[in-house]
């Protein structure tokens, strides 16, 4: 799939209380029923976030993306430099 179903994906989960409490309860259950390509769903379902960068997810949306997920700034720039996990 493209990039644009990720990113829409995750501007929903950080903007919409319902859709992030849904994703926090039970991420699984919205990556099901989305357009994701096993990739994707992999490394969003993984909060990868260098994955999630090196696959174009933009960092106004994938910084507070994991700032949901308690990644501290210093952590999240050592992903996304390195494109891989913390």
């Amino acid at each position: 799939m493209s990039v644009y179903a990720l990113q829409k994906l995750i501007r929903e989960i950080n903007r919409n209380p319902d859709m992030r409490a849904r994703f926090l309860q039970s991420p699984q259950s919205i990556v099901t029923g989305s357009e994701l390509s096993a990739e994707e769903a992999a490394a969003l379902l993984a909060k990868d976030f260098g994955a999630l960068y090196r696959l174009g997810v933009h960092g106004l949306l994938l910084r507070p993306f994991s700032i949901l997920h308690g990644q501290s700034e210093p952590e999240y720039l050592v992903a996304i430099r390195a494109g891989g996990p913390v």
